[in-house]
């Protein structure tokens, strides 16, 4: 009997288990007395008063405002909202609502200042937000030269080295010439001659010239006419300097140029760059043995004599090796002197005279000095107030910009030269190199001892001059642009910018090794370029004397 019912009970269950879903019903409870039927379509208005809030309101409370696009001539300025840079014309930008004080700014051009009114929007402002749109247009600044600033820019970009994949290259000189044109700017200046020797690779030539396509067609759009004209003057720039076409022709990829079907071939291919350094030993021993080289005192200073000579220059020893020369150190000749160079550096000592008698140079006025741009805060950095540390008086000064090199040089003129139409003056560089390779200098930094030594006990050689090789690296007087040798003319007159030209770049050579270098090959012919504010430790300077240009 109870076998039989509980097989009815699990019959019963197994029906009641399987009833279908659209049988089962849910009832909601009273909530606080409240009756479902009442609050569940409260519940869901609140809900989607939410998601409007949300999504519609909310947006609008955090941010109201408007999105401004700006517009200027010139484009690309800077648009500043009280006193914040929120981007650049051409851009679309949120601006806060409220009256704002805004400036449009850009570099060569009056700034613009206004106050405006910006209106906003609270509903729905993510999925309409208020636009507007304001142009302006910049006066340009009388006062500033857009060519030689563009120089400049352009000197500072190409010294980072060739374009990589992690950053790209501004088209600086394309945005001068831009910027040009809507300045009405006028000048006479030679923009290509000036800023071609600091190119390395193609995308600077490409920046040289698409500038100098917009500054000789006035910014026309290309055209029949627009081309003729550029290739015109192409053809004078070729007729007036035949190597200026092949010297940029180097500074193209090889795989590009023979992709068109050009071949440049390498250094030691060139019969008239090999018969220059093959015989550039033979070539310096007879300037030796035909040349005098009279020393004479002025003050206290011993000088050696280089008549006018034309000599070969640059990695001479490197490329008869058989391979390239190093950064800017292209094999060319030189014409140069005549000139007389101080047989030992600069001293402490000697830098401590001019001091003296030049009290805005000292120590105490560092941080002057510091704000005036003409050193940094390394300047003497071995010197007290009292002036060098004892028993350093003899070796040579170091931390010294070249503005304060170049300004013991104008005291030096000064208190020794007045009335022998002669002037003192830091060395050009082919100046620099001559006398180091006339006086023999060593071929590695290696063969010397390790070690500063004082001026009277540094490395010498064949005309008594000291320390050229490796003692401290050496200001010279010239501007700096990396691919001088390059385009100088083939007669081996110097290409140098004067340093008061409008377009000379800032940075100046140091040349020669320093005794840090534990292994520095030739280092008669190593270049590099700094900054002039830059002090270090391991750079100093030497005088050259010269007639009076």
């Amino acid at each position: 009997m109870s076998a039989r019912k509980k097989s009815n009970t699990s019959k019963k269950n197994k029906i009641v288990d399987q009833a279908p879903l659209e049988n089962i019903e849910v009832k909601l409870k009273p909530v606080l007395g409240v009756q479902p039927r009442a609050y569940v379509p409260l519940l869901w208005g609140l809900i989607i008063a939410g998601a409007v809030f949300l999504l519609l309101v909310l947006p609008g409370l955090r941010q109201n405002g408007t999105n401004i696009t700006f517009r200027s001539l010139p484009p690309d300025a800077s648009v500043i909202v009280d006193g914040i840079r929120l981007g650049a014309t051409g851009e679309t930008v949120f601006v806060a609502k409220g009256t704002r004080d805004l400036t449009i700014q850009r570099v060569g051009f009056i700034p613009l200042e206004i106050e405006i009114e910006v209106g906003g929007r609270v509903f729905a402002s993510r999925l309409f937000p208020r636009k507007d749109q304001l142009a302006f247009s910049l006066q340009p600044d009388p006062d500033f030269d857009h060519m030689a600033y563009g120089t400049s820019e352009f000197a500072a970009w190409t010294a980072t080295g060739p374009e990589r994949s992690r950053y790209a290259i501004p088209p600086v000189l394309t945005i001068t010439a831009r910027d040009i044109l809507n300045a009405g700017y006028n000048s006479e200046d030679d923009m290509v001659s000036a800023v071609l020797p600091l190119a390395i690779d193609e995308r600077h030539l490409a920046d040289i010239m698409r500038a100098q396509y917009l500054l000789e067609t006035s910014g026309a759009a290309p055209g029949v006419r627009s081309l003729i004209e550029f290739i015109d003057y192409l053809a004078v720039e070729s007729t007036n300097s035949k190597q200026k076409p092949q010297a940029i022709l180097k500074l193209l990829s090889e795989e590009r140029l023979a992709k068109i079907g050009v071949e440049i071939g390498s250094f030691e291919e060139t019969d008239d760059l090999a018969k220059l350094v093959n015989e550039a030993g033979n070539v310096y021993s007879s300037a030796r043995a035909s040349s005098s080289f009279p020393t004479r005192f002025v003050g206290n200073m011993l000088f050696v004599s280089i008549p006018q000579i034309t000599l070969p220059i640059g990695d001479l020893e490197v490329v008869a090796g058989g391979y390239f020369p190093r950064s800017g150190a292209l094999p060319v000749l030189a014409a140069v002197g005549p000139y007389s160079i101080s047989t030992l550096e600069i001293s402490n000592d000697d830098f401590a005279s001019f001091v003296l008698e030049n009290p805005d140079w000292s120590v105490e006025n560092r941080d002057r000095l510091v704000g005036e741009n003409l050193v940094d805060d390394d300047y003497l950095s071995s010197w007290s107030i009292s002036g060098p540390s004892p028993g350093s008086g003899r070796d040579p000064v170091s931390s010294v910009s070249w503005f304060a090199a170049a300004a013991f040089t104008e005291w030096f003129s000064s208190r020794y030269l007045t009335g022998t139409k002669t002037v003192a003056r830091l060395p050009l560089e082919d100046e620099w190199e001559i006398a180091a390779r006339l006086n023999g200098a060593v071929e590695n930094t290696a063969e010397l001892p390790a070690g500063l030594k004082s001026a009277d006990s540094a490395d010498t050689g064949i005309l008594g001059i000291r320390g050229m090789a490796g003692n401290v690296r050496e200001w010279c007087l010239n501007p700096y642009r990396v691919n001088e040798n390059l385009f100088r003319p083939a007669d081996g007159r110097p290409s140098y910018q004067q340093n008061n030209d409008s377009l000379a770049v800032p940075e100046h050579p140091v040349r020669g090794g320093a005794h840090i270098d534990g292994n520095l090959p030739f280092p008669a012919a190593v270049r590099g370029g700094l900054q002039p504010v830059i002090t270090s430790p391991v750079i100093g300077f030497r005088l050259v004397i010269a007639p009076v240009q």
